[in-house]
């Protein structure tokens, strides 16, 4: 069962992006999709795009890497490190793309609640100014979660089926 409840908000003048979207598993299942590599590789990107995942240290002071490979040819490198982990009901860790905002760092905290057989994820985007901000989610930002949520969704039905 697909719960595709997506919310993204971009507060007035706070720099911030708060995404939210409900999951129909527990929380220790979504917590696994989004921090086993082998999980990660299915669902990160866009439609089209292909994700090899060449660093997922899932702790603090961890890095991650993933190479989104388009059908284009373009390789998009999002890189970061992970500040704080607290399974399985919180992360945070650092975004950025190599050769993209340089200088900037985005630190993002990805949080898990369950409520019986669902889980609510939240992340909350803390960008250095609301004009990074908007550039991000002018950038299809969403296009790529609704796209990644969608697949998360078949992943954990799945999962949940092979228990």
């Amino acid at each position: 069962m697909a719960l595709d409840d997506l919310k993204i908000e971009a507060p007035a003048n706070e720099p911030i992006v708060i995404a939210t979207r409900t999951f129909a598993a527990p929380r220790a299942l979504v917590w696994k999709v989004m921090t086993q590599p082998e999980h990660v590789a299915r669902w990160w990107g866009t439609d089209g795009q292909t994700a090899v995942i060449t660093a997922l240290d899932v702790r603090p002071g961890g890095k991650w890497r993933i190479e989104s490979h388009g059908k284009d040819g373009n390789v998009y490198i999002f890189i970061g490190e992970y500040r704080e982990v607290n399974e399985p009901e919180k992360f945070v860790w650092t975004f950025g793309m190599e050769n993209m905002f340089v200088g900037k760092v985005v630190v993002e905290t990805h949080t898990f609640a369950e409520d019986g057989a669902v889980t609510h994820y939240k992340s909350v985007s803390n960008y250095d100014n609301v004009g990074d901000r908007d550039g991000m989610v002018a950038s299809g930002m969403e296009k790529g979660m609704r796209h990644g949520f969608a697949i998360m969704d078949q992943l954990l039905a799945e999962l949940t089926q092979e228990a």
